[in-house]
């Protein structure tokens, strides 16, 4: 089971999702000189998904060093999409009523249509709704929407974009949209996924 969220500083919470200090270097890559897909030199099950992508590996512990707020552990933002994990606490979300309860930037919601939205952002459960808002600097300025959401969709990857005799570039890929030499690239920071059948509910007082 995920370890719950850590008090640093006596007031600040790090949600289960951060980054730190002491985790946020990067196992090397190398590009396959034949296939021009990016590897590691020893693989590891985990490192892939079943789209053939592969992830960002971080060096160290949780724990380690300062919390860097701004910043996701990509192995820890994958596993709440594709588990239902909350972002803060690191518990699995059970649904309520078949919907799972999200909470967005108010900006990034703002921006999208209401009904359909593709997000890097991880789910919150509802006791982690008032924290999450009182200690994210990002929501305490901008504001946040409170959702429940009925279906969500893996729709691709976020990350780092390998090209031989170019910089580095960030991108986005769909799975379906993507050619498979675009997605062998990519080195996946962030899992993409769709909300479907998105509701906005009241944040609690």
């Amino acid at each position: 089971m995920p370890s719950p969220t850590s008090p640093t500083g006596g007031a600040a919470t790090v949600p289960w999702v951060a980054l730190w200090e002491g985790e946020s270097r990067l196992e090397p890559v190398r590009c396959d000189p034949e296939s021009g897909f990016l590897r590691y030199t020893r693989e590891e099950r985990t490192d892939r998904d079943e789209h053939g992508v592969l992830w960002m590996r971080h060096i160290g512990r949780r724990g380690h060093g300062r919390p860097l707020f701004s910043q996701t552990h990509s192995r820890r933002q994958r596993q709440c999409m594709r588990s239902s994990l909350c972002q803060i606490c690191g518990e699995r979300i059970e649904p309520d009523g078949g919907r799972l309860p999200w909470l967005l930037p108010a900006r990034e919601y703002g921006s999208r249509p209401k009904r359909l939205h593709t997000t890097g952002t991880p789910p919150t459960c509802r006791p982690c709704w008032t924290t999450a808002v009182e200690h994210c600097p990002h929501l305490r300025v901008e504001g946040a929407v409170a959702l429940m959401v009925g279906e969500v969709v893996r729709w691709g990857v976020a990350g780092l974009l390998h090209t031989p005799g170019v910089s580095l570039q960030w991108t986005t890929c769909g799975y379906d949209e993507s050619a498979p030499d675009l997605l062998g690239r990519v080195l996946a920071e962030t899992q993409l996924v769709v909300l479907h059948d998105v509701r906005e509910v009241p944040l609690p007082d």
